[in-house]
């Protein structure tokens, strides 16, 4: 992910709200330094989605990201969004995406309770629920997928 690319990225992040929270370009700036991956997948020219991922012991204000640093003793990988366009749902973009983050770590993510889609697509790739955390009115569901699982 190159500066280049943040106007795209912040149009499908909005586009998003229902499934991750708001970024503007100056907080995907910030978010970006601390991420150990922050991936586009590109097709033909188009930007098809996004990852960005953190380490553990970073300095992010987030009471899900803190969660996982109480909850998880162990090293893991911090998934903090995923999004894909409308445009190119169901053609295999998060799927490549996640293949390219999982890794021998265990990855940690939240999804809204209300996001039945993404529940079951992260069910499919073997994330177990380890916890639930309500942050803001919104329930989240704590999910793991632990590196033999997939």
């Amino acid at each position: 992910m190159t500066h280049g690319d943040f106007d795209n990225i912040v149009h499908l992040n909005q586009n998003s709200l229902g499934g991750v929270g708001p970024l503007d370009n100056e907080s995907l700036s910030l978010l970006v330094k601390m991420a150990d991956q922050a991936l586009v997948a590109d097709h033909d020219g188009d930007t098809a989605g996004f990852v960005i991922t953190l380490p553990p012991g970073t300095e992010y204000d987030s009471s899900r990201y803190r969660w996982f640093e109480d909850e998880l003793v162990d090293g893991y990988v911090y998934l903090d969004r995923i999004v894909v366009s409308d445009e190119h749902r169901r053609e295999g973009v998060a799927s490549s995406l996640y293949e390219e983050v999982e890794g021998d770590l265990p990855i940690a993510l939240e999804v809204y309770e209300t996001n039945d889609v993404s529940l079951a697509f992260h069910e499919s790739r073997g994330f177990e629920e380890i916890g639930a955390l309500t942050d803001d009115g919104k329930t989240n569901l704590m999910l793991v997928r632990e590196p033999e699982d997939v």
